[in-house]
């Protein structure tokens, strides 16, 4: 697929090199792309750098679109598709960063500590088996390793349970908190990126927020 934009992917790599006078970083870390037109993506950054970043996408991304990059377990970054290419995507910076002091600063106190991967702004109803009943709940949001529900069932911790998501299998998973009529779920196996990337694809745009607990 040809690049679309006045540079190919190395020449705009080169420019941002050059403009932050720094290398780029390899990562490997997933991340919510949120648009300005207000829609979710999932995609995995393969390098940083001060001027930008490289995704590694699941949809396509047009040529100037404005968006938020959500890495996991790292602060949230301005910037806009500066070029695209096959399942890539580079984006620049609306201002650059000091990338080895962005990394450090945010990794968790303790680094025994799994940061949590970005989760999806849902809102929308699913079904949640909890013993053999089935019950209808509202899907919160949604990552690769969990979901947050909202139900005033009442919920036993640790207690075994499934959620069905319209176009995902089955999710089985554990109760591991509750706080009023929220539920959160751990599920035994994550979903796989490309998966959840797909599913994304289909949630409606909106200006979505950053989710909070």
């Amino acid at each position: 697929m040809p690049v679309r934009g006045s540079a190919d992917a190395p020449e705009w790599n080169s420019i941002l090199d050059q403009r932050s006078g720094k290398r780029f970083t390899t990562l490997f870390r997933v991340a919510r792309v949120v648009t300005d037109a207000g829609a979710q993506h999932l995609c995995l950054i393969r390098n940083i750098g001060a001027g930008g970043l490289m995704l590694e996408t699941y949809v396509p991304f047009g040529f100037g679109t404005a968006v938020r990059v959500e890495p996991k377990g790292c602060a949230p970054v301005n910037g806009k598709i500066c070029w695209v290419r096959d399942k890539n995507a580079g984006v620049a910076f609306d201002a650059p960063i000091d990338v080895a002091a962005y990394l450090s600063l945010n990794q968790p106190p303790d680094m025994q500590e799994t940061p949590r991967g970005p989760r999806l702004t849902v809102g929308r109803r699913a079904r949640l088996r909890v013993g053999v009943m089935w019950h209808v709940v509202e899907l919160i949001d949604l990552s690769q390793k969990g979901a947050k529900v909202q139900s005033d069932l009442p919920m036993e911790m640790d207690a075994g349970v499934e959620l069905m998501v319209e176009r995902l299998a089955p999710l089985s998973g554990r109760i591991r908190w509750m706080k009023e009529d929220r539920i959160g779920i751990e599920f035994s196996t994550a979903i796989a990126l490309a998966d959840l990337a797909e599913w994304a694809s289909t949630l409606p745009g909106a200006d979505i927020p950053s989710p909070m607990d």
